[in-house]
């Protein structure tokens, strides 16, 4: 045969086999069709072409021999090219683009809008990027945001934040926009570990002062969790195991392993429900600990979650369940007990922490004759933790409950929660916001005064949207509220965003804040062989003032778009609440107004796509304010601390495979501390918690359409801890160390997801 006839018969087999062809485009995320897609192909034998858009399939018919060069495009997805050379090529996965329309937020709007539309600032994790991450609670998730840094305790096992240089008690963490009730209060001061990630579908931050809309407790800013409520296929399921080290620690009593079910299920157009249960076992980390101890204590956390949705056109009305039952234990060390029979019966002291958490929610929202939307909610929560501390026999594990001072406690927190808005817009460029909030606390326990205390507070806020030329926007707020332990308050606010061109835009903030002392601050009372704390009844409330200004630009490098974010702020807090010496009695502590405390401090981020490649890179530099200068003219009236953090994503489509690098620096932190000298006089020193690098990395690689595969590789520097000169590190921490991690560990994670239509 000759080479002409070999040629046109490869010819002929080659059209006759992609004729019959179609080419299927699927989301890289989720594996769903796209329907909609503009395709080109071009046979790179003949020169033949065609072109179409695909059905619902995600598919678009071809009639062109292979081997042949496709393009496609789509509003939603990163736009491929790429060359196809058999019918095992014919399926491709896109990658949602991040050039499409911005994230939806609601955190402080009037309506559900973009973030780039928003007149705040809000910054979003969605959930793609926490399953990047490989986060299963909001520690994890936050571990490299820039302006926050989380801190550990490992006496009691929790984890806080500060957000802009400003503490955790300032900081309040929402739940679908109502406050998640903890150990330290209702939304602020909450432990990080114990707010699960499972069925979140994104988390809104937005820093500043939020107090008109979410009233006190919010100085800093606010973190709300969007839980997932919509759901595209009739039933979905998703069960998914993990195993991590603890540094060098695995097996089967070491490590952590994660057990975690959800099941939707959407009935009709109308009504749907989820149901979900997670199993989070952390065996503890042993290190250098004797027998039976732990640097890390061993944690075991069972979570769940349910939610029933019914909508019709004109409302939809949700109720939510959430459940934590969380024990942390915290082993002694065996001691010797010699019997007068000579025998030993060893013993050891242990403690236990049991948190118990039962959230309820119901909220509506819709349209009414009079109201272009109204949002309504009722909630109740009820936070338990006890402690317990015992002597265990090591040869038959018998307990015994020991009778110290402090040993044995149980604390509750109570909280119910009401709120609803109206939104009308009475004119052309007019929007106008009125809403009431009321919250009733109480708090019990052996360690509050009187065994109980309450505060309740009532409020009621405005604000209005006024749009007088098609660029500028103004907000102005206020919120009054009245506060049962600490009379009335009156609380303003004003937003401006400008938006130049669609290229670039501004915008300005000022908020007053206001935190009412905690019931624990008023009536704690905390006395064992190691401490003396005391609530202070005559606190005065923390007052605040913020400003920030925001400029957002876009620009094209080689057309492709960068996005850059500066971000400049000052804080200042009047009356800032913290522990200090008891004037009246120097062997013991209680909570303390200070005189004032600062922060100032300015972010720039950039954001650029290149092609399969998504990276965002940050920097921070935030001054806090030290006390002492007010007092010694000479020192510094700011210490700065530098923050770097870079997240690249790179995907491979044909394999639908994802790289991830998630890096933060988080600089040293000054402050000055007064000691004692050699000749025994007191003089003011520079301490510091010092630098570190924290590294994470995570490949995803889908086996089939339901089973994927995770592997991951968490603080890959092997930063255990850092240097801590003279700086406090809290009232469990302290010392010449701050925690930060058990070191370096790698975890596997199987996802099964069958959906079905």
């Amino acid at each position: 045969m000759s080479r002409v006839s070999v040629v046109l018969v490869v010819f002929l087999i080659s059209f006759v086999a992609a004729s019959g062809q179609s080419i299927r485009f699927l989301d890289f995320e989720s594996n769903a069709p796209i329907e909609g897609a503009v395709y080109h192909v071009t046979s790179l034998g003949n020169g033949a072409n065609a072109q179409g858009v695909t059905n619902k399939e995600g598919k678009g018919q071809i009639a062109v021999p292979f081997p042949f060069i496709f393009k496609v495009y789509h509003l939603g997805y990163q736009s491929v090219a790429d060359t196809i050379h058999s019918e095992a090529g014919l399926d491709v996965w896109l990658k949602p683009s991040t050039n499409q329309l911005e994230d939806v937020v609601v955190t402080g709007q009037f309506n559900p809008q973009s973030a780039r539309n928003s007149i705040f600032k809000v910054q979003t994790i969605d959930a793609v990027e926490i399953k990047q991450r490989g986060a299963f609670n909001l520690q994890e998730a936050l571990a490299n945001q820039l302006n926050i840094r989380v801190s550990q305790d490992l006496a009691i096992g929790s984890s806080t934040l500060s957000l802009q240089g400003i503490s955790s008690q300032n900081v309040k963490i929402l739940v679908d926009g109502v406050p998640l009730v903890n150990r330290s209060g209702n939304g602020n001061g909450a432990d990080l570990s114990q707010i699960n990630l499972q069925n979140i579908e994104r988390i809104e931050i937005v820093e500043g002062p939020m107090a008109v809309n979410f009233g006190a407790n919010a100085l800093a800013g606010v973190i709300n969790l969007i839980s997932k409520k919509e759901f595209k296929n009739k039933t979905e399921v998703n069960v998914a195991l993990q195993s991590e080290t603890a540094g060098n620690e695995l097996g089967l009593d070491a490590g952590r392993h994660v057990q975690s079910v959800s099941i939707n299920h959407r009935f009709n157009q109308s009504l749907s429900s989820l149901i979900s249960f997670q199993h989070n076992d952390f065996l503890g980390f042993q290190g250098d600990a004797g027998f039976r101890q732990h640097e890390w204590n061993p944690k075991q956390q069972l979570t769940g979650n349910a939610l029933v949705k019914y909508q019709n056109d004109n409302h939809s009305v949700f109720y939510r369940l959430d459940v934590l039952d969380e024990l942390i234990e915290e082993l002694g060390a065996a001691q010797n007990n010699f019997l007068p029979n000579g025998e030993n019966r060893p013993f050891a002291i242990d403690e236990t922490y049991h948190s118990k958490r039962h959230s309820h929610q119901i909220q509506a929202e819709g349209r009414l004759p009079f109201l272009n939307r109204y949002t309504a909610f009722a909630s109740f929560s009820d936070f338990e933790r006890q402690k317990r501390r015992f002597t265990k026999d090591i040869l038959n594990g018998n307990e015994q409950l020991t009778s110290g001072d402090g040993d044995q406690d149980t604390s509750t927190y109570r909280v119910w929660e009401f709120g609803g808005t109206g939104f009308l817009s009475p004119i052309n460029n007019f929007n106008l916001q009125v809403g009431y909030q009321i919250s009733l606390e109480n708090v019990g326990g052996g360690r509050i005064l009187s065994a109980s205390q309450g505060i309740e507070e009532y409020a009621l806020y405005a604000s209005a949207e006024f749009q007088p030329v098609s660029k500028v926007v103004f907000r102005p707020g206020i919120r009054y509220s009245t506060n049962s332990a600490f009379g009335s308050q009156v609380i303003p606010s004003f937003q401006l965003k400008l938006q130049q061109s669609e290229a670039l835009q501004f915008r300005f903030s000022y908020g007053r804040g206001f935190r009412a002392p905690s019931v624990r601050e008023l009536y704690f009372e905390f006395v064992d062989s190691n401490h003396r704390i005391f609530g202070n009844p005559d606190l005065t409330p923390e007052t605040s003032n913020h400003l920030s200004i925001n400029t957002i630009g876009k620009y094209k490098v080689a057309s492709k778009l960068v996005e850059v974010d500066l971000n400049v702020f000052y804080n200042t807090i009047t009356n800032q609440i913290s522990l200090g010496q008891n004037i009246n009695d120097a062997t013991s502590t209680t909570y303390l107004n200070i005189d004032r405390f600062k922060t100032i401090g300015t972010t720039l981020t950039q954001k650029v796509s290149l092609g399969q490649l998504s990276a965002n890179i940050g920097l921070s530099y935030i001054g806090r304010f030290n006390q002492v200068s007010e007092s010694e003219e000479n020192l510094e009236r700011f210490f700065y601390s530098p923050e770097v953090n870079a997240n690249l994503s790179y995907s491979f489509p044909k394999k639908r495979t994802s790289l991830n690098l998630f890096y933060k620096y988080t600089g040293r932190l000054q402050t000055y501390f007064t000691e004692t000298n050699d000749q025994n006089q007191q003089v003011i020193s520079i301490g510091e918690i010092s630098d570190f690098h924290w590294l994470d990395a995570t490949i995803i690689q889908p086996i089939t359409n339901v089973l994927e595969v995770t592997i991951g590789a968490r603080n890959i520097l092997n930063v255990i801890n850092i240097n801590n000169s003279g700086v406090g590190g809290g009232a469990h921490s302290g010392g010449p160390s701050v925690p930060i991690s058990f070191g370096r560990s790698y975890f596997l994670k199987l996802s099964y997801n069958p959906k079905l239509k």
